[in-house]
């Protein structure tokens, strides 16, 4: 019998990125999976994880744990999460639960079930990275393989159309789930972020948001020149990754899980983020520190300079949602 963790006050919860997947179709330029198998990687440890996809038992343990210290879970840390095959499954599971919710994706394999999956699964925040609203622009910014709604691949020349008509029909559900629509701000998509915002701000519903982030090197892997440099903050965040496996590291830019605290198919996720491992991390861990990752991070998680967009004081108004933790 797994030992499992007390029940954790809410001011003393955790936030969790529980992984899938850490398997993705798209190779952005501003992701980690972009420098995956380079032989000319210059920064940091390229992502050398193999592919792979959460097993039920794993999933079962990770939600448990969840309900008992959890504050908020993403569906997230590396890789396309709707690419499970049990995504919409594991997703509709959750619809009780003792945590926020929020689930990240890039939309490519988004249909019509999984916005039915959101809606039944009460999803707190869905977020969706789009990230440009030229087609050579975002094509260039996010490539990869992109279905329509009914599961269908479409052609280069249709990809962000594609796109834009799965957040369109998203935003204009009246039983959608509040949104997130994500913009990283990078060398490779200049000169389009007013012009992202001005085309779907008026979209946006009472909950919905668009937000503008800063690129990150993922622990200096990535490189561009719009990165600026910022402390580490994993720790004070109270951050917790589950990894494809269930290995378990503080930081939601460790790649390779390489600050490793154990896993959770061992041991209760209290247990080990309280533990001996952690407390010795704890004070080696932070941007340039001599360990891998951090000898090569100079970012940590850099929002001093994220926009969040709301929506046009002509819109209906209602009840703001908490607001989560903005990653």
């Amino acid at each position: 019998m797994l030992a499992r963790s007390p029940a954790l006050p809410r001011n003393k919860r955790l936030v969790v990125d529980i992984e899938l997947s850490n398997v993705c179709n798209f190779r952005c330029p501003i992701c980690p999976h972009a420098y995956k198998g380079k032989p000319d990687q210059t920064l940091g440890d390229p992502f050398v994880r193999k592919g792979s996809f959460m097993e039920p038992e794993v999933f079962a343990r990770a939600v448990d744990e969840c309900n008992r210290v959890a504050r908020s879970v993403e569906i997230g840390f590396f890789g396309e999460q709707t690419l499970h095959k049990r995504y919409h499954e594991y997703i509709r599971s959750l619809s009780t639960r003792q945590f926020a919710l929020e689930t990240n994706t890039n939309l490519s394999r988004v249909t019509h079930e999984t916005f039915d999956t959101w809606v039944a699964a009460k999803m707190d925040l869905v977020r969706l990275s789009v990230d440009a609203i030229t087609p050579s622009v975002f094509n260039r910014a996010r490539p990869g393989s992109v279905q329509d709604l009914d599961g269908k691949r479409v052609s280069e020349a249709d990809r962000l159309a594609a796109t834009n008509e799965k957040v369109h029909r998203w935003l204009a559900r009246p039983d959608h789930r509040p949104t997130r629509i994500v913009f990283v701000r990078s060398s490779h998509n200049q000169g389009e972020e007013e012009a992202f915002i001005d085309y779907w701000q008026p979209y946006l519903g009472p909950q919905d948001v668009i937000l503008i982030k800063q690129v990150l090197t993922y622990g200096g892997i990535v490189d561009d020149s719009k990165v600026i440099a910022h402390r580490c903050n994993v720790w004070e965040m109270r951050y917790l990754m589950i990894d494809v496996q269930g290995d378990l590291t503080p930081c939601n830019l460790d790649v390779n899980v390489q600050l490793h605290l154990g896993n959770i198919m061992e041991d209760s996720i209290m247990s080990l983020y309280d533990g001996p491992v952690a407390d010795w991390l704890r004070t080696k861990t932070g941007c340039g520190n001599d360990l891998s990752p951090c000898r090569t991070c100079v970012d940590g998680n850099n929002w001093s300079r994220n926009r969040t967009i709301k929506p046009m004081l002509s819109a209906p108004r209602a009840r703001q949602p908490v607001e989560l933790t903005i990653r």
